[in-house]
């Protein structure tokens, strides 16, 4: 197995197929459930909000569904400008974001989220700099 190494600050690692056989060989040989999949679907995407409504137990978080055009998700969002028929650049599950961490499916005080809208301060794109969604 030729060697991954992440570099600090240098975002997702990317594997080859040869790499990828060989850690689900590792991970099945450990006796561990799953196999990392393989996918090409983007994780950061455009999309535009369809619907939004507040949050039964948050007095700032919205429930919201976003339109991607192929497909609809449920994503909570804390963004104050955040409303309803705004574009958004959303990030879901599976997406690293530039910081390093990992964007997964969950959910934000018993609501189901299956994503994040995303500001340009969170996504390392220069302009505003609040923690307001990308809209």
């Amino acid at each position: 197995m030729s060697a991954i190494v992440p570099v600090k600050g240098r975002g997702q690692v990317t594997l080859d197929e040869a790499q990828r056989s060989q850690l689900n060989a590792a991970i099945s040989g450990a006796g561990l459930p799953g196999a990392l999949p393989l996918t090409e679907t983007p994780k950061f995407v455009i999309g535009k909000i369809i619907d939004f409504k507040a949050h039964p137990k948050s007095d700032h978080l919205h429930i919201t569904k976003v339109d991607f055009g192929s497909h609809q998700e449920q994503i909570v969002c804390g963004a104050p400008n955040a409303a309803l028929g705004e574009t958004v650049v959303a990030a879901l599950p599976g997406a690293m974001m530039p910081d390093g961490k990992i964007i997964w499916p969950g959910e934000l005080m018993g609501v189901e989220s299956d994503g994040m809208l995303s500001s340009a301060k969170e996504l390392g794109i220069p302009g505003p700099q609040t923690s307001a969604a990308f809209c």
